[in-house]
């Protein structure tokens, strides 16, 4: 008897079997809150001091023309700017008097005798000048301060003094400690806590901003993931015993503050792993907090534009909030688990505030979407295309790829061969900042600066997913019990099976084992590459369509599994929930609108 051919139904993902794995998401990202801050310092000093350090992000390049030019609050800085008068030298020399002047964002010329350039000069200043401008440290501040004045119970008896101490173009090796460099956020310090005595004041460090990655990232010094995190682990220790501690003199060590490398600064040769390092980081060292990537606000290039610099700056402003002053935890959105099944990928992220929505992000200041979301897979046959994306059960991603991947397959977002190191996904935070986007025609801002959609409105405060390179878990097992495969239209629906959930593993107290930072490998040797001049022009690009109801972007490739996407808009003919079994895929042909 001649053995028949069963039908061939694509493995997939079902919708119970999407929601189970949602559900698990969320259990682990309520769990990244509920550990909250519970042994960095708070500021409870008379003077709090928030120093940033690293390279040319901490300090502001090219962040000119100052915005933040008129006093907010009571915080403070040293002398007549945040910045010192020799960017480049071993040691912090305070521009002007030392003494605490309200903090207002200055620009300063970059060289050995630097000096804080009028509003004319500014204007005068030719493309690419590397003139320290408004930094990280005006808009954080004047978002956190402004939170903590605005709380029922009233004023912070405290103030804060910003100060920058980075220096451009540096690797983390060249900012070590035993370095020269290093004695820059020592001496502020040193300063700080004088002019706090001489006022009468308690004085402490409440926080690094740590802004450092890029110069390491494209070739210069260690480009080994684990020698990167070693390095962070140790300059962090570092800090808080010679300046904390041996300055300060303090108990409670303060909490670091970073960023994502991204942009143009991101190697896909060498998997990403300075990025990843800094995921590490921010899962295995005490007290460490990455803010999110750079790539999503306006830009020149590389170094932010004075708009990035202070968006950017209120984003930081929002997580030391949450973390000094609520005490809640904070982790970036980041994949937790990410799975292959057939031709379709279903990626679990954290999102502090669902639901994950693409929209475009800033390539230099133009406004960007791909039609993949910045989402790539490869395998080793090469590259494996990703037909569409979607948001679905509001904390993961679905793509369906044009093939199956084969073996070796890796997922990539935010990768420096498609996308140029940038992406479209975030979360829904609805956190108001407290600034606006400004642009003032003959003051220096570059024409393009000039965006109607963002100009007089207040920067958006989502938090976006950080870049990441991770191995595709394979999951074999279709679907949940009771429930038919999301099969094409023109193929039948197969009968349902048991899936095997893992058990509900504890939450987790260092990186996933399956996610963004699977076990550290040696690189292959791979040759530097150097800086782009310019930021590549991202591949994929397409017409932004506007949901004005809901005002997401939303590309055509999006638009296939529009239905699925989150939020679901009920369909007016179509069962509030689908039927099981066999009954599927006729509910699936009516949601999509199908004969």
């Amino acid at each position: 008897m001649q053995e028949q051919d069963t039908p061939a139904v694509a493995p997939t993902y079902a919708m119970d079997e999407i929601a189970l794995r949602a559900a698990e998401a969320r259990r682990r990202s309520a769990w990244f809150s509920a550990q909250g801050n519970r042994t960095a310092a708070r500021p409870v000093w008379d003077f709090n001091h928030v120093i940033a350090y690293g390279q040319s992000l901490s300090s502001g390049w090219e962040g000119w023309p100052a915005l933040s030019v008129a006093r907010r609050h009571d915080s403070l800085m040293i002398g007549g700017s945040v910045h010192g008068t020799n960017e480049n030298g071993p040691r912090f020399e305070v521009a002007g008097t030392p003494a605490f002047q309200p903090l207002v964002a200055t620009v300063m010329a970059n060289g050995p005798k630097g000096e804080v350039l009028a509003p004319e000069a500014v204007a005068a200043l030719p493309v690419g000048n590397a003139a320290l401008g408004e930094t990280v440290l005006e808009g954080a501040l004047d978002f956190w301060r402004g939170r903590q004045l605005a709380r029922p119970e009233g004023k912070h008896p405290g103030r804060f003094v910003a100060t920058s101490t980075g220096v451009g173009g540096r690797t983390i090796e060249q900012l070590s400690f035993g370095q020269g460099l290093f004695e820059r956020p020592r001496q502020a310090a040193q300063v700080a806590k004088r002019l706090a005595g001489e006022a009468g004041g308690t004085y402490g460090i409440v926080a690094l901003l740590w802004l450092q990655g890029e110069n390491n990232s494209v070739g210069n010094g260690t480009q080994d993931r684990r020698g990167y995190f070693d390095l962070t682990q140790a300059l962090q220790a570092d800090f808080n015993r010679e300046i904390v501690q041996g300055v300060a003199g303090q108990e409670a060590m303060p909490a670091v503050f970073t960023h994502q490398v991204g942009g143009i600064y991101v190697r896909d040769a060498t998997n990403m792993s300075i990025p990843m390092a800094q995921l590490d980081c921010a899962y295995a060292l005490p007290d460490w907090f990455m803010v999110g990537p750079a790539y999503p606000v306006t830009e020149k290039g590389g170094h932010l534009d004075p708009n990035g610099y202070r968006w950017l700056g209120q984003q930081f402003g929002k997580v030391i909030h949450r973390v000094l002053d609520l005490g809640e935890g904070w982790k970036p959105v980041h994949p937790m688990r990410a799975t292959l099944r057939g031709t379709q990928v279903l990626v679990d992220f954290h999102v502090p505030h669902p639901p994950l929505v693409f929209s475009p992000c800033y390539v230099r200041t133009k406004a960007t979407s791909f039609a993949d979301g910045g989402f790539r897979v490869t395998d080793e046959a090469g590259e494996v295309g990703v037909i569409a994306a979607a948001v679905v059960g509001e904390v993961s991603v679905l793509l369906i790829l044009e093939r199956a991947p084969g073996a070796d397959a890796v997922l990539w977002y935010a990768d420096q061969t498609k996308h140029g190191g940038y992406g479209n996904l975030r979360d829904s935070d609805p956190t108001q900042a407290t600034r606006d986007y400004e642009f003032h025609e003959g003051s220096g801002q570059y024409p393009g600066a000039n965006q109607p959609e963002l100009i007089g409105k207040p920067y958006p405060l989502w938090n976006w997913c950080i870049a990441f390179r991770t191995a595709l878990e394979p999951d074999p097992v279709p679907l949940l019990a009771g429930l038919a495969a999301m099969a094409a239209p023109n193929q039948p629906a197969g009968e349902g099976t048991n899936v095997m959930m893992p058990e509900a593993a504890e939450a987790p107290t260092e990186a996933p084992a399956v996610g963004p930072v699977p076990e550290i490998e040696p690189r292959p040797e791979v040759t530097a590459e150097e800086p782009a001049a310019t930021a590549p022009s991202p591949q994929g690009d397409v017409a932004l369509g506007r949901n004005e109801a809901e005002g997401t972007a939303e590309t055509p490739a999006w638009q296939v599994l529009r239905g699925m996407a989150e939020p679901l808009p009920a369909p007016p003919v179509a069962p509030p929930t689908p039927p099981p079994a066999r009954g599927f895929v006729a509910w699936l042909r009516r949601l999509f609108g199908g004969s």
